[in-house]
Parts: structure tokens; C-alpha cells; sequence
């Protein structure tokens, strides 16, 4: 039998014979194949009209809060109900929109929140209420980021060029000139669409890339050179940052920058790239958005094709192994949040029986402040903690270097459960005339676990289909077995 090993998604570049296929779906890439990919299910009730961001956090002492956003309010989820009660600073008081959502940010113990159309509000933890405005007349911004002991406001309306930051340890003092408080205008590559958040941070702006310096002591309080020229971040949203690491999209590529020194890393080339920058229509490229498992080391791209506010694809690239992943969506926004925890005693707020759960009990969702990939769907939040979806991984095409026809009898699947449908795809020329055409399913033998399936053809695809909700933990490939046929 020919072991073949499950091959990496490059759908770029995948060819015959080669260690690359161009179909995997609701998978993740893990180092010698692949792992599950969960389901989403809800966590918290609905929101009473659309949900324009959502922040969580764990104050110094360990207590999670999670805030959500809307058009006209601000919330913050009881963890006990599940239910989100409004803080704002006067109820239907805000002008919130899907152009100018809401960007939040924690300094210390408070957490700051601001949209472009509106003055940007704070909440202290454990102490305040409701949200209210921030103090020291800041300017209104589309998004918040916190640079050591600076906070810092940019896509300013009035400034779209400009970053401005508070005083020193103070996120309510914002007089220009004084307390290290001050401006950055920067003379070319359009807009600025967000940053990293570090003590020296990389500014994105559309077509190039800032490094900032803090000097202390200084009356320069920040220096800045450009890091990248023509190359910067096409969606505010879709700049994801952990560490040294940050990761954006380009238009016509994916890539990963590290901010000790700006190194370029474009890690989407010869993988994805065309793929996706060919589906993808450019007047949607300014609503993908990206975040990084709080979790693992994998970064998500959630893609809207059809430019209808709603994201049908996630694109993941793990940096830890260097490989990418799809997986089919259906949500309106994808946040990494902390949960509360629950007891025993509190799960008649998510479900009525332990049958019903939507998380098995030994999962994430249940423990306190673990930190977790969620997704908003249906105007309620929830997390990818679920059951496994339906995964497909298909095989490289295969053939004989010398054109020989050939047999297939066997299929050993190299995944551990037998719960599963493989698929043998033939055809004897390779070429657009004539697609792969996919045999009937079968499953595993029970005794044996070999998926008996004749085939005769010159080029060869496997597949393999695991339902949703069957329990498996890495597939690594196929062992087939192929005999001679002669070359008529």
C-alpha cells in the first residue's frame, strides 16, 4: 500500500504529484495533518437589535466583564442571566453604524469605548454604573489602542492621517503639549486603519507602515520612520495583533510583521492569495476582519463574499506550523472573549437538561475566564466550543509519472474513527473538459476499517467526509493500494 500523507492547502499552486491540495474544509492545520474544527453554538441571549462590537475582559481582581455594542446603546452581559442589560450614558444616546462601530480597549481599570460619531465614552470596573465621557475632550475616533502607558486614538473623522495618544498614565488627559500628551500626522499612505499595541507600536495605514519610538524623557515623546512603503492594511478590521506579531491583509495578499525591526513576512504567497484576492470582490475587501486565537497560535480572516454583511468563509493560518485551513461560516462578527464559568446550579440559563448542553461539560466555555473564539450569529454571541463540524479533506491528484492506467481495490483511512465516508475521484485526462468525477461513498469495513473501492483511471483524488458531531482528533492522511491496469 502507498501511504499518502495528508497534504497541506495551498490552493494556489496545487498540482499533480505534488504535496498540495486545493479542498479542505472545517479542518484545522496541525503539524503532520489535521485537526477538528467545532461548531459554533450560542452563549448568551439576543441582543436587541444589531451587535456593532464586543469586548471582554478580567479586572486585576480575575472577574470577567463582557461589553457589546449597538447602533444606539452599550451593554454589559450578566453572567448569571446571560442577558444584556444597557450602561449607556443616556439610553438611545449614540450613533453608532456598520461604517462607524465601536472599538474598545482596556487602560487599567477602564475600559474606554468610541465610534466616529460620537464622543468616546469610559466605564471603570467595579465602580461605575454606566458608560459616560471620557474625560479631558478627547477627539472622536473609530478606534481605541493602548500603547504602554499611553492611550491612543486614531481614524479620527476630522484626521484620518493622524494618531493621537493621552498623557502619560493618565487615559483622561488629552491637552496637546502637556503630560506627554500629543499628535502624529503622517505625510503620506492615506489613512491610518489601526496599530499594534505595545509601548513601541506599528502604525497601519492604507499603503504604508509606521514604527513608533517612545523616547522618555523627551519632548519628541514618540519618533517614527516608515517600516514599509506601499505596502499597509486594507480593512482597519482586519489587522490582528499578538506580541511581537501582527498580522494583516494587503490588496492581493496576506502577511505577518514582527515589530522588532518590521521584518515582512508575506505568508499568504504561492498559498492563498490568488485564491482568495480572485473570489473576493475589492469592495469587500474593507470588511474582512481577523483575530487571533486568545488560545492557540492562529490567526482567522472571516470573508464576506457576497458584500451582504454577512461572513461565509474563515481563512486560518496557524504561524506555528506555517499552514493554512478553510472554514464554511455563517456569522456577522468574530470576537475572542473570556467566559464567566458556571456551576452546575447556573446551567438552567444556557439549557434545560444535560442532554441539551450546548458544550460538553469538560470544554472551555464552562470555565471561568478562560479565554475563547466566539462569533456573533443571529444577534446572540457564542463560541466555537461546540461538537466538530463536518470536515472534508480531499488528497492531491495522483498518477502513474508514465501515463499508465491504474487500479485502485483499498483505502485504509489514516484518521482515528471509522465513522466516516471515503470517495475515490477519477478521470484520464486532466484537463477542463474533463472534471474529477467522485465514485459513490462507502464506509470503513467494522473489522478491518478499509474502505473497499475499485477504480480504474490515470489520475486519482481521495476524499474523506466525517460527519458533524462524530468525535475524532487528527487525520493524517490515506494508505491506498494500486495496481497496473495497462495504458488503454
Amino acid at each position: 500500500m502507498t501511504v499518502i500523507p495528508a497534504a497541506e492547502y495551498r490552493p494556489d499552486i496545487a498540482d499533480i504529484n505534488a504535496a498540495f491540495t486545493d479542498q479542505v474544509l472545517n479542518v484545522l492545520p496541525s503539524a503532520n495533518g489535521y485537526i477538528p474544527m467545532k461548531n459554533w453554538s450560542p452563549l448568551t441571549a439576543e441582543f436587541q437589535e444589531n451587535p456593532l462590537g464586543v469586548f471582554a475582559v478580567r479586572s486585576l481582581d480575575q472577574s470577567v466583564y463582557v461589553f457589546g455594542g449597538t447602533a444606539t446603546g452599550l451593554y454589559l452581559l450578566d453572567n448569571t442571566t446571560l442577558e444584556w442589560n444597557e450602561i449607556s450614558k443616556t439610553a438611545g444616546g449614540y450613533h453608532a453604524s456598520h461604517d462607524a462601530p465601536w472599538s474598545f480597549a482596556l487602560f487599567g481599570e477602564y475600559v474606554i469605548a468610541v465610534n466616529q460619531n460620537d464622543d468616546p465614552q469610559v466605564y471603570r470596573l467595579g465602580v461605575d454604573a454606566t458608560f459616560r465621557d471620557l474625560g479631558g475632550t478627547p477627539p472622536r475616533a473609530g478606534l481605541v489602542k493602548v500603547w504602554g502607558d499611553f492611550v491612543c486614538l486614531m481614524m479620527l473623522p476630522d484626521n484620518p492621517n493622524r494618531v493621537q495618544w493621552s498623557g502619560l498614565n493618565d487615559c483622561e488627559f488629552w491637552t496637546v503639549g502637556s503630560n506627554s500628551s500629543d499628535y502624529q500626522d503622517f505625510p503620506d499612505g492615506g489613512r491610518v486603519q489601526g496599530s499594534t499595541e505595545a509601548t513601541n507600536p506599528l502604525i497601519f495605514l492604507q499603503s504604508s507602515i509606521y514604527a513608533g519610538t517612545f523616547v522618555p524623557g523627551s519632548d519628541i515623546i514618540f519618533t517614527f520612520h516608515k517600516a514599509q512603503d506601499k505596502r499597509g492594511a486594507k480593512s482597519p478590521w482586519g489587522i490582528a495583533c499578538r506580541g511581537a506579531y501582527a498580522f494583516f491583509a494587503d490588496e492581493g495578499g496576506f502577511f505577518q510583521i514582527s515589530s522588532n525591526g518590521g521584518e515582512l513576512l508575506p505568508i499568504g504567497y504561492e498559498k492563498v492569495d490568488r485564491t482568495v484576492f480572485t473570489k473576493m470582490a475589492a469592495s469587500n475587501l474593507a470588511d474582512m476582519s481577523a483575530v487571533i486565537d486568545p488560545f492557540y497560535t492562529r490567526v482567522y480572516w472571516a470573508m464576506d463574499y457576497n458584500g451582504l454583511g454577512v461572513y461565509n468563509e474563515m481563512l486560518i493560518y496557524d504561524w506555528g506550523v506555517q499552514q493554512w485551513s478553510l472554514v464554511e461560516i455563517s456569522a456577522t462578527d468574530i470576537v475572542p472573549f473570556y467566559t464567566a464559568g458556571y456551576t452546575l446550579d447556573g446551567l438552567d440559563a444556557i439549557s434545560m437538561s444535560i442532554e441539551t448542553l450546548p458544550f460538553s461539560l469538560d470544554s472551555k466555555a464552562w470555565q471561568g475566564g478562560a479565554p475563547i473564539l466566539g462569533a456573533f450569529k443571529d444577534m446572540r454571541l457564542g463560541s466555537f466550543t461546540a461538537s466538530n463540524m463536518e470536515a472534508t479533506l480531499v488528497s492531491q491528484e495522483i498518477c502513474a509519472t508514465d501515463g499508465r492506467i491504474q487500479r485502485t481495490r483499498r483505502v485504509y483511512p489514516l484518521v482515528d474513527t471509522d465513522q466516516l465516508f471515503l470517495s475515490v475521484g477519477v478521470r484520464m485526462r486532466r484537463n477542463q473538459y474533463e472534471p474529477v468525477k467522485w465514485l459513490a461513498e462507502t464506509s470503513p469495513s467494522y473489522n478491518t476499517g478499509l474502505a473497499h473501492k475499485r477504480s480504474r483511471a490515470r489520475f486519482h483524488r481521495f476524499r474523506i467526509r466525517i460527519p458533524a458531531g462524530e468525535d475524532w482528533s487528527h487525520l493524517t492522511g490515506f494508505d491506498a493500494t494500486f495496481e497496473d491496469a495497462g495504458w488503454r
